[in-house]
C-alpha cells in the first residue's frame, strides 16, 4: 500500500487481468506507457552546477557531422548524500542506484532560434513565444491524448491528460478533431483535491450515471448548429468547442473502473496557497508531495497516461517569487536574469535541487514502488522528463538541461549521461558583460528529442510531423545575427531531425 502525506492511500494498482471480457477485448495488444513532462522556468543555470563531470563520458561516436559523448551513470556518495552535481542530488535513501540505472541526463539539444520567455516551446510549440508571433501547433502531449495509438482503449480514462501547475505548457485545437479548429492554452489545475475528482471515482457509485442529460443537451447543441443559418463563423466555432467538451464528458460518463481501494485525499495542496505560501519552502515541498500523490493514484488506476506540469513565476506585491527558495530577491529580474552573478547563481542552483529532489525524484521514486502485475514497475512503463525554459544562458535554447526517468516499457535505453554537444562550434564565447565566462557549444536539435519521446510513446514519425524528417513542431533558422545560434546548424544537423537521438534506443 501506498500511503501520501494528506490521507491518500492506494491499495490496488490498475491489473489488466481483471477486465471484463468486453473490456479485454478493447485493450490494447502492446504496453501501456505512460507520458509526464515537467518544466521549470528561466533556465540560467551554469553546468558546473547542473551537469555531471565529463569524466564519466567514456564513449563517443560520430554522428550528424561532428563527435557525440556517453557514459554510464555513477553516483558519488558525499555523506549519505547520492550526487551527479550541485542540482542532481538527494539523500542516498531515496536516491539508490537502481534508481538511477532508471535515468537519463542529456545535454546539447537547442533550438536554432531565439525563443525568449515561452511557454509551449517545452512540448513543441514554438509560437508560444513573447520573441516574435510564429505558427502554433498542438503541444506533443496533447497529440498523444488523442492518439488511438497512444490510447488504443479508452474504457478506463477519465481524463486524457492532467496539466498541473503554471498554465499555457500544454496547447491544442479547441475540437481536437477538427484540425482548423483555433489552438489554445489548456486550464492547469493546482488543486489536488479537484485533480483527484478528475481523475478518480468510486467504481462502487458507477451505475448511476446521467448519460441521458447529457444526451439531451447534446443533441440541442449539434440541432442548434446545424439547423440555424443566422449562425456566424465565430459563433459556429465556439458551438464545436462547445459540442466537442460534451462529446467527452459523454465518454467520460461511460468509464469503468476496475481500481479498487483508493481513499480520497483529506488536504488539499490549494489549501497551501492561501496564506503564507510565496518563499515558504516546506509548504512548497508539502504542495507538490500532495500533487505527486494524486499523480501516482491516477496514472496506477490508469484514469489518465500524460501529465504535464510547470512551475512559472508565482506574483505577489513585490513582484515575482520563485519556486522552493527562501530569498526576498525579486525572481524574474534580481535571480533569473542575473545569473551569471555568483550570489544568485547560487540561489537558481539551491531552487533547482529542491525542485529535483522534492518534485521530480519524489514523483519516479513513488512510481517505482508501485508494482505492476508482470513484475515491473509503474516508472518502468514511463517516459518522464524534467527541463528548463532556457539552456545556460537565459532567454537562450542552447544546451537545455534533461533529466529523463523510466524506459517507456522498455523502448528506452537508461542509465546513461549524454552529451550532443559539438564541442568545435561555440555559441557564447563567454566574453560577453552577463554570461560570467560561460561558454557554451551548440548541439543536436530540441525537435529531434521531442521526435524521440513520440516515437518512444508508440507513434510514428507520420502521426506527429508538420515537416517530414523534423521531428516535433516546426523548423526555423534565425535571420538575426546576433544570437548565439545564428548559422551553426549546418544541414548535417537539421537532416536527422527525425531520427530517434543515437544512444536512446534499447
Amino acid at each position: 500500500m501506498l500511503r501520501g502525506i494528506g490521507g491518500f492511500t492506494l491499495a490496488l494498482p490498475f491489473l489488466p487481468s481483471l477486465l471484463s471480457s468486453s473490456e479485454a477485448k478493447a485493450a490494447p495488444t502492446g504496453p501501456i506507457r505512460r507520458f509526464i513532462a515537467m518544466r521549470m522556468d528561466h533556465g540560467g543555470l551554469g553546468s558546473a552546477n547542473v551537469y555531471p563531470d565529463d569524466a564519466l563520458l567514456t564513449e563517443q561516436m560520430d554522428y550528424a557531422g561532428h563527435t557525440i559523448r556517453r557514459g554510464d551513470l555513477a553516483l558519488g556518495d558525499v555523506s549519505g548524500t547520492a550526487r551527479l552535481s550541485n542540482v542532481l542530488n538527494a539523500p542516498g535513501s531515496k536516491w539508490t542506484a537502481a534508481l538511477a540505472a532508471k535515468m537519463n541526463v542529456v545535454r546539447g539539444l537547442d533550438l536554432p532560434f531565439y525563443i525568449a520567455h515561452h511557454r509551449g516551446g517545452t512540448l513543441g510549440n514554438y509560437g508560444d513565444s513573447d520573441d516574435q508571433q510564429r505558427e502554433y501547433v498542438p503541444t506533443c502531449d496533447q497529440v498523444l491524448a488523442w492518439s488511438d495509438k497512444f490510447y488504443g482503449d479508452l474504457s478506463t480514462i477519465l481524463q486524457r491528460s492532467a496539466v498541473l501547475g503554471s498554465g499555457s505548457m500544454s496547447w491544442n485545437h479547441t475540437v481536437p478533431s477538427n484540425k482548423n479548429s483555433p489552438i489554445e492554452p489548456l486550464h492547469a489545475e493546482n488543486s489536488s483535491l479537484s485533480l483527484f475528482d478528475q481523475l478518480y471515482r468510486d467504481p462502487g457509485n458507477q451505475m448511476e450515471q446521467r448519460t441521458p442529460v447529457v444526451d439531451l443537451v447534446l443533441e440541442d447543441y449539434k440541432r442548434l448548429r446545424d439547423g440555424n443559418r443566422r449562425l456566424s463563423s465565430m459563433d459556429r466555432q465556439r458551438l464545436d468547442s462547445h459540442i466537442a467538451k460534451l462529446d467527452e464528458i459523454q465518454r467520460r460518463l461511460g468509464v469503468t473502473l476496475s481500481c479498487d481501494g483508493v481513499t480520497r485525499p483529506t488536504e488539499d495542496s490549494a489549501d497551501l496557497q492561501r496564506d503564507n505560501f510565496l518563499h515558504n519552502v516546506p509548504k512548497h515541498i508539502q504542495f507538490w508531495s500532495l500533487m505527486n500523490d494524486v499523480i501516482v493514484a491516477a496514472l496506477s488506476c490508469d484514469t489518465t497516461r500524460i501529465v504535464t506540469l510547470r512551475t512559472g513565476d508565482m506574483w505577489g506585491n513585490g513582484g515575482a517569487t520563485g519556486w522552493f527558495h527562501e530569498t526576498p530577491l525579486e525572481w524574474h529580474q534580481e535571480v533569473a536574469h542575473k545569473w551569471f552573478q555568483g550570489d544568485r547563481q547560487q540561489i537558481l542552483a539551491e531552487s533547482n535541487q529542491r525542485f529535483f529532489e522534492h518534485l521530480f525524484l519524489d514523483l519516479v521514486s513513488k512510481l517505482d514502488a508501485v508494482q505492476e502485475a508482470d513484475g515491473s514497475t509503474l516508472l518502468d512503463s514511463c517516459l518522464a522528463f524534467w527541463t528548463q525554459e532556457s539552456g545556460i544562458h537565459t532567454h537562450d535554447p542552447i544546451d537545455f538541461p534533461i533529466v529523463m526517468a523510466g524506459s517507456a516499457a522498455g523502448w528506452l535505453r537508461t542509465g546513461q549521461y549524454l552529451d550532443y554537444r559539438n564541442m568545435n562550434v561555440v555559441a557564447h564565447n563567454g566574453q560577453g558583460d552577463n554570461d560570467s565566462g560561460e561558454v557554451t557549444h551548440v548541439g543536436l536539435l530540441y525537435n529531434q528529442f521531442l521526435g524521440t519521446a513520440m516515437q518512444a510513446m508508440g507513434l510514428s514519425p507520420a502521426d506527429y510531423e508538420v515537416e517530414a524528417g523534423g521531428g516535433y513542431g516546426y523548423h526555423w533558422d534565425e535571420t538575426r545575427t546576433w544570437y548565439a545560434g545564428y548559422n551553426k546548424y549546418p544541414a548535417s544537423v537539421k537532416n536527422v531531425r527525425g531520427e530517434v537521438l543515437p544512444f536512446l534506443k534499447a
